[in-house]
């Protein structure tokens, strides 16, 4: 086997063996149920916010009812952007320790340098060899 050839497999290796890990880390289905939680209007309105940005519940206690509309859809606005604020620190918190994908990305993009290379090798053999045989059929 050609360095090129050794090169190409243990970049190869690499990759692939940082692909299992990532498959390996990646969150189990019970933490799809982490949520975030915020509260506004001094605790008269709560906000559930469930992954992919989904908004799960919107509690309102009755006196915020009273406070007038405007007030009501600012303090909505503020629970819903902390309860996402939360789910987002929670959802990475919760994240298992998984290799960094432009890491990944760089090694993806070294074994595509190498294969395009190994490739035009293979290629120019097969021509070469094409060549002599047409010289030698004549």
């Amino acid at each position: 086997m050609t360095a090129s050839a050794d090169e190409f497999r243990q970049s190869m290796d690499s990759a692939l063996r940082t692909l299992r890990e990532l498959r390996a880390n990646r969150p189990a289905a019970e933490s799809a149920e982490t949520c975030g939680e915020a509260n506004a209007a001094d605790g008269l309105i709560t906000v559930v916010a469930a992954p992919g940005g989904r908004i799960e519940s919107i509690t309102l206690a009755p006196q915020a009812l009273r406070q007038g509309s405007g007030y009501l859809a600012e303090q909505l606005t503020i629970a819903v952007n902390a309860a996402l604020d939360d789910l987002r620190a929670r959802t990475i918190a919760d994240a298992p320790d998984v290799p960094d994908p432009a890491v990944l990305l760089e090694r993806l993009e070294d074994v595509q340098q190498q294969s395009v290379r190994q490739m035009q090798s293979f290629l120019s053999a097969l021509t070469s060899a094409q060549a002599r045989i047409a010289r030698i059929a004549g």
